[in-house]
This record gives structure tokens, C-alpha cells and sequence, in this order.
């Protein structure tokens, strides 16, 4: 990696490297449950991100260009994980792991080179006259840096900054879980309750306040409208550990132009009962056709 860049050096509020590093011996190595895009240990997560830094291609800013520039830079990154860390065989195979440290690697390097820009843009306002290039993080490698440096300040970039800040203003039902992914939440309700999930409690959780003075409080009127609909369960099973509801499921073909039906179907029916088209922030994740401007709520589920 060289003197001038060093992934561990990740010392960032909230941060650290993780176990970049410090191989363990093969059969040593932390058996992780590795499945549908999430990768549930926190330490492992750091230690990814550590390791993208490290094999990052000099030149590209996003996951696009490194499908054109490097496309070895995945399978090189997911081989590298694995020499930490293990996935967990009762719940996923070799090949979905693989897929799902590889979603996940897509998911977040968007959000990851978010940070990055923010972290910058705070250090540019305290120090006047200076530019990205001049607040290079010491984990960042120059040739990534000095790219996104110029991309940030291009046109095109601007142009997508805009748009996507415009979109985020139209959207009726923002979420209020932060950077723990969905996924994580039922987690950590089912480990809480007994391994039981229901589905409403964690749509209220990820869309509720949580500051002490509105602690609980709806995000939005439509968020509360939302839940405030869904029709009632036919038994504790109908919501609990990921089960169809039945009745929302019967109901489905009744209301093919429901807008507000459909977003309510969507906390209980499974992707291939939708019958939609792929989501356009979400790709692979399907919506119905009657709600495609609900995106944030279609892909909750």
C-alpha cells in the first residue's frame, strides 16, 4: 500500500480499521453470518471497508468505473475478507456469501465516499483558501484522492448533487434508522424478542424520532398513514419471522391501482408477489407499478 496511504490509519469519529492486518490463522479465523446483503458483526464491516481502501484503483470515483477500470477490484476485495473472517454455513452458502459481500461492497461505497467529501467540506470552511486535494485522509491513496478531488468540483457532479438532493426533498416518508440497515433492525428485534419478528414494530422503529423532546413522534403524516392502514393479521404467524400476510397477499390482485394499498402490501408480501418492475434507487429489489414514486417505503421490505 505504500508510505503515503495506510487504511488503518482510519481514526475518524466512529471508525477504526477494524482487524486490517492482523491475519488469523485459517482455523481461526470469526465465523460471521453472512446473508442477504448484511454482514452482522460491526468489527468485520470496518475491517471491509479497510480493505477496499487498500485495493482501491487509482482514477475511479464510483462502483461504475470500476466495473469498466478494475473489475477484479470485487473478487480481489471479497479473497482478502476472507482470509479474515468465515461465513456462517447454516444460513448461507459459499457462492450467496460471496453475493452478499459483494452487494453490500456496491451498497455502501456511495455512502462511504459520502463521508469522505463531507469530513472534507468541514475542513475546507475551517481552512479558507484550500481545496479537496489539500485534506487528503491519510487511509485515502493519492491516485483515488486526487480523482474524486477534481470529480467533486466537476459539472457532472453538481449536476447529480442537485438532482439527488431534489429527490431526497420529494420523498414523503423518510427513514429515521441511520446508517444501521434495515436488515440489522429486524435483527436486533428478533434477538430481543425471542427470535419472533414483527414486522410493524420495525417499521415504526426505523420511522419514528428519536431525540428526547419528540422521542416517538411519526417522521411524516404519510408514514403514520401508512401503518395506520395495514390490514389486520389473520394470527401472530401472519407477521412474524418473514411470513406472508394472507390476507394482504389474497387481496393483492384487488388493488392493482391502490397507491396507498400498495405501499401497505409491501410490509407483508414477499418480492415475487409483487409482480413489479425493479426499483430505481434499489436495483434488483422490486416495487409495484402503481406506487414506483414510494420507492423508500416499496424497498423497507
Amino acid at each position: 500500500m505504500g508510505v503515503d496511504s495506510d487504511p488503518r490509519k482510519h481514526k475518524t469519529r466512529g471508525y477504526s480499521p477494524g482487524g486490517f492486518g492482523k491475519y488469523p490463522d485459517e482455523h481461526e479465523r470469526k465465523v460471521v453470518r453472512i446473508a442477504g446483503n448484511l454482514i452482522d458483526c460491526p468489527q468485520a464491516l470496518r475491517t471491509l471497508l479497510a480493505i477496499m481502501r487498500m485495493f482501491w484503483p487509482d482514477g475511479c470515483v464510483g462502483a461504475l468505473e470500476i466495473d469498466r477500470k478494475s473489475p477484479g477490484f470485487w473478487n480481489k476485495c471479497i479473497n482478502e475478507f476472507l482470509r479474515y473472517y468465515t461465513y456462517d454455513p447454516r444460513f448461507a452458502t459459499e457462492a450467496e456469501a460471496r453475493a452478499s459481500i459483494l452487494a453490500h461492497m456496491r451498497d455502501n461505497l456511495r455512502r462511504t465516499l459520502a463521508d469522505d467529501r463531507e469530513r472534507a467540506d468541514l475542513k475546507i470552511a475551517g481552512a479558507s483558501g484550500t481545496t479537496y486535494a489539500d485534506h487528503r485522509p491519510l487511509y485515502m491513496k493519492p491516485g483515488v484522492w486526487s480523482r474524486l478531488a477534481e470529480y467533486w468540483v466537476s459539472e457532472g457532479f453538481k449536476k447529480k448533487s442537485a438532482a439527488g438532493k431534489k429527490a431526497r426533498k420529494a420523498v414523503k416518508v423518510p427513514h429515521t434508522s441511520g446508517a444501521r440497515s434495515f436488515d440489522r433492525r429486524r435483527r436486533d428485534y428478533t434477538e430481543a424478542h425471542d427470535g419472533k419478528l414483527d414486522e410493524l414494530a420495525v417499521y415504526t422503529e426505523c420511522h419514528t424520532l428519536k431525540d428526547e423532546e419528540r422521542k416517538g413522534e411519526w417522521i411524516t403524516e404519510d408514514a403514520q398513514k401508512i401503518i395506520g392502514k395495514a390490514p389486520a393479521a389473520e394470527n401472530d404467524d401472519d407477521l412474524g419471522n418473514g411470513a406472508v400476510n394472507k390476507k394482504a397477499d389474497m387481496r393483492h390482485g384487488d388493488h392493482q391501482n391502490d397507491v396507498g394499498y400498495h405501499k401497505l402490501v409491501r410490509l407483508f408480501c414477499v418480492p415475487s408477489q409483487c409482480h413489479g418492475q425493479p426499483c430505481w434507487c434499489c436495483p434488483g429489489r422490486p416495487i409495484c407499478k402503481a406506487n414506483r414514486e414510494a420507492c423508500d417505503i416499496l424497498c423497507f421490505f
